[in-house]
């Protein structure tokens, strides 16, 4: 069955769906977006999500539509597409732009495009374990564009194909200052000597959903969760690492720079924390 896709104001089938080619989205990825998955018309922390966008709209200067607005539009996406599990990606540009250049036409209309597809739903097993490298590309953290969902992503898709054309399956970016800011879309945990890490906020990181949610499951299950600068050889002998994802959920690593990760296999802490991760998925999605 083909998607339906919404484009400022129309639902129409994803094979029929066009953008102007002066949407400054397309010519300068000048524009945000949230990846959000849903079952049914219940959507995983969607104020979170919308609070997070509208944090990016106004470091960019965009004028968001009224959040019901766009929220309606979502849940009327998800009703057209009725899929019983969804990956849903809300998108926002600065609009189409009849100028060309840098400069701004004043008064332009937001873009907003909403396209749903098909996820796997919550899980009740870890997926397989993930190989990571080290990416020579870093992320600017004294960017304006460090800590909010850029359309701006090309940094992440060269260093998640340097690390494909390597064996690996992805890759752990640094910042400017050598500090860890997670892999290419994910967040990143690692335990060393019974202590649970993750680069602090102020590294660049961009905290997501996933991220949020182990954090507060952590504490309520009785994990101590230490945020902190990390650096790739701080965590070479790390006993475990995993990912996180809103949409993968809690992703355990199991080699690391091209050596295993503990016993190579998910460790406790993970399986723990992936338990109760998708516990408070499945009850805000229920």
């Amino acid at each position: 069955m083909t998607s339906i896709v919404y484009i400022n104001g129309r639902y129409v089938p994803e094979t029929d769906a066009s953008l102007s080619p002066l949407d400054r989205g397309f010519t300068l990825a000048d524009g945000l977006f949230e990846t959000m998955v849903a079952s049914g018309d219940r959507i995983f922390r969607p104020n979170d999500h919308m609070l997070r966008l509208q944090r990016g709209a106004d470091v960019l200067y965009i004028r968001l539509p009224p959040v019901e607005d766009l929220m309606d539009a979502v849940y009327e996406s998800l009703r057209r597409n009725g899929l019983s599990h969804s990956v849903v990606r809300l998108t926002v540009t600065r609009g189409i732009d009849p100028g060309r250049g840098l400069d701004v036409t004043p008064d332009i209309a937001t873009s907003v495009v909403i396209r749903v597809a098909t996820w796997h739903g919550p899980l009740d097993s870890l997926p397989q374990g993930r190989s990571l490298l080290l990416s020579h590309i870093p992320r600017n953290n004294l960017s304006p564009l460090a800590g909010i969902k850029s359309l701006s992503y090309v940094e992440g898709v060269l260093a998640r194909l340097e690390a494909r054309r390597s064996g690996a399956d992805d890759a752990l970016v640094c910042n400017m200052h050598g500090f860890l800011t997670g892999a290419t879309s994910s967040n990143i945990f690692v335990m060393i000597d019974g202590k649970l890490l993750t680069p602090s906020e102020g590294d660049g990181i961009l905290p997501g959903m996933a991220r949020r949610t182990v954090l507060e499951e952590a504490k309520r299950i009785g994990i101590f969760v230490e945020e902190r600068s990390l650096t790739s050889d701080s965590i070479a002998g790390a006993d475990e690492v995993f990912l996180t994802n809103v949409v993968a959920g809690v992703v355990p690593v199991v080699s690391l720079f091209g050596s295993p990760v503990g016993l190579g296999v998910s460790g406790t802490v993970t399986g723990r924390l992936a338990s109760a991760y998708w516990n408070r998925v499945v009850s805000e999605l229920s």
